[in-house]
């Protein structure tokens, strides 16, 4: 369709030029009018050649350099970001869906909220999602032919600021306080030096809850935690620390029997990050036979990548193309089959919590039992609660190897137990 408008507007110029040749008997005024008229003609068709005809619904995938396709996606708490289309694409929720109104709002179908710019918005400012009946005149934007994204009737576009696509981690560069430490070469700082043979340890049978915090320069918005444990704790709780000032609880549970994990947020910005360890595991967390806490790693993911709007023509010039977004057709997008999978995750997370219980509680059993003759029963330990008190951020977190790991676990449990009863 602009290709079309442009090959209009380059003909109406050869008629000007033909014009201007074939009328010289015309008086001077007659010739002057019918210029003007050809000029604003060429001048509306130019515009209209500018503006690219979106359709009805579509993802933006962005031309930004990267080994896989990103797209602009809305994160709800986090606001818009660029993430993996195929990722996107999993979450079955909308998330990568975008619609342009008439005023020409760029509407996202999961957060139902509309693509803005500050009011008044300098270089560098950031964009975000505002409820569309509030963002005003700095959510108006035009989707130009050359991929940019312009904003309204102003020199800005929509470009992006940080280094490269994909996800840093903010604990490799923050301060780890540790409520114990056994020793100083098994302190807190070795959970964010990224090497594999290092990792800290808490003093041994601790009485009360054991923590790790890492507390960031500004917020930031998280979107994963990492855990990778030397001495895993069976029970323990994930904290974010808010704007407020207060911890929030994002994950706990006090049946894990994993020496991983890996933890979904909703991607609101935190201020820091605390991982509150309760109890140690029975089997998995001792030393000498003294109960141990202790963690290999511990990541937090944010994106390296935010959007901000830049001068169109300076933002042209960037090296990777980030200013570039491709509207790319959605036929048809049913959500109610996510929501179908996503009314199925609670039961899926309470039959691994079931699991994990049963598991753990044999677990716990082990120990006595080899203080026992052969064919002695294992003590019953009543009232444990099989509770896991998050919910899935993301289908992406109910990963199938997430299940594996827990089945691998508990076969090892089952194993142990059996051997020593033969």
């Amino acid at each position: 369709m602009a290709a079309m408008v442009a090959w209009n507007a380059c003909h109406l110029l050869s008629v000007i030029a033909h014009a201007v040749c074939s009328t010289n008997s015309l008086p001077m005024p007659v010739l002057g009018i019918m210029l003007a008229v050809r000029l604003v003609v060429v001048a509306f068709a130019l515009a209209a050649a500018e503006k690219m005809q979106a359709p009805s619904s579509f993802m933006l995938v962005s031309g930004v350099s990267s080994p896989r396709e990103m797209c602009l996606v809305g994160m709800g708490p986090a606001g818009a970001l660029l993430d993996e289309c195929t990722a996107a694409l999993a979450e079955l929720d909308g998330r990568e869906v975008w619609s342009l109104t008439g005023s020409g709002s760029l509407t996202n179908l999961a957060a139902k909220k509309c693509l803005a710019a500050q009011p008044d918005a300098a270089a560098g400012s950031a964009v975000e999602l505002a409820p569309c009946d509030e963002a005003g005149k700095s959510s108006t934007w035009e989707l130009q032919a050359n991929g940019q994204i312009k904003l309204g009737a102003s020199n800005m576009c929509l470009s992006q600021a940080g280094p490269s696509p994909g996800r840093a981690d903010l604990a490799s560069s923050s301060a780890v306080v540790a409520s114990s430490t056994l020793d100083p070469a098994h302190g807190a700082a070795l959970v964010v030096d990224g090497l594999a043979s290092s990792y800290w340890v808490s003093k041994l049978d601790e009485a009360g809850p054991v923590s790790l915090t890492l507390e960031f320069d500004k917020a930031a918005p998280v979107l994963e935690v990492e855990l990778d444990f030397e001495f895993a704790p069976s029970s323990f709780v994930l904290q974010s620390l808010g704007a407020s000032g207060k911890w929030i609880d994002e994950f706990a549970t006090d049946t894990n029997i994993l020496r991983t994990a890996k933890l979904p947020l909703a991607g609101g910005p935190a201020y820091g990050v605390r991982l509150v360890m309760n109890k140690a595991h029975a089997t998995q967390a001792v030393l000498g036979g003294h109960s141990i806490f202790g963690v290999r790693s511990f990541k937090v993911l944010a994106p390296l990548m935010r959007p901000v709007v830049e001068p169109c023509v300076v933002a042209a010039k960037s090296s990777d193309a980030r200013d570039k977004y491709f509207a790319v057709a959605v036929g048809s997008f049913d959500p109610s089959s996510g929501a179908a999978l996503r009314s199925e995750l609670p039961a899926l997370d309470s039959a691994g919590a079931a699991v994990a219980a049963a598991v753990t509680e044999l677990a716990e059993a082990v120990p006595d039992g080899r203080a026992c003759k052969k064919g002695a029963a294992f003590k019953s330990k009543a009232g444990r609660r099989q509770t896991v008190s998050s919910t899935r951020k993301s289908l992406g977190g109910a990963e199938i190897g997430e299940q594996e790991a827990l089945f691998v676990e508990a076969k090892k449990t089952i194993i142990a137990a059996r051997s020593i009863l033969q």
